[in-house]
């Protein structure tokens, strides 16, 4: 798969676009009012989300699998001169950051790849294990309103393959589950439309071990 992304991005360095996603400006102005500095974005793509968090004062790690976007990222982090670190990684394994090190984590559209409901359990922990007591996590996923849930082929349970992309989508419950599991509990879930998906936005805070 990071051979696929690695191809899109080579064709198309702007492939979602240059503007930060109307997600990113969302939980900025949560993080502004929340006190965030630091910010771990997991799965950062091309960097349109990055830049948009650090332009705006966040101290940014961002990771992804594709080795073509991190090149984008460091180099638009070079020529803008923004407090940004990023690295080719999977997310599958242990994060390379000590515990309880970040503010807040984002993730936009990440967790809608083909992962198994184990290594989404195991991101989550790794999310938790890295984040601040009463850290902040924010992620968007396809939800079961999304227009394409259920198109093409079922090949694992709640994941689709739609014209050669292995999608999953989420209920409201499935999202319940992976928040509660590792500790956290809801802020907020909306709902949001955007070309051409159907999204929950989420965002969630690490509980403190005596709460």
């Amino acid at each position: 798969m990071s051979e696929v992304w690695d191809g899109v991005y080579q064709s198309d360095n702007t492939f979602f676009g240059e503007e930060a996603s109307s997600f990113a400006t969302l939980c900025f102005n949560h993080m502004k009012s929340n006190d965030v500095k630091s910010v771990l974005e997991i799965g950062a793509g091309h960097g349109r989300d990055t830049m948009f968090l650090a332009s705006n004062g966040l101290t940014v790690e961002a990771l992804d699998y594709s080795s073509r976007g991190i090149e984008i990222i460091n180099k638009k982090a070079i020529e803008k001169k923004l407090p940004v670190k990023s690295q080719l990684f999977d997310v599958k394994k242990p994060f390379p950051f000590q515990d309880t090190h970040f503010d807040a984590t984002y993730s936009h559209m990440l967790l809608n790849m083909r992962f198994s409901r184990a290594e989404l359990h195991s991101i989550f922990s790794e999310i938790s294990r890295v984040l601040k007591p009463n850290g902040l996590n924010y992620f968007s996923v396809r939800n079961h309103n999304d227009q394409f849930y259920g198109a093409g082929v079922e090949v694992e349970e709640g994941i689709y393959d739609i014209n050669g992309s292995e999608v999953r989508f989420f209920s409201e419950k499935e999202i319940l589950d992976l928040i509660n599991r590792e500790s956290f509990t809801m802020v907020w879930m909306k709902e949001e439309y955007e070309e051409p998906v159907t999204l929950y936005l989420v965002a969630s805070i690490k509980l403190e071990k005596n709460q």
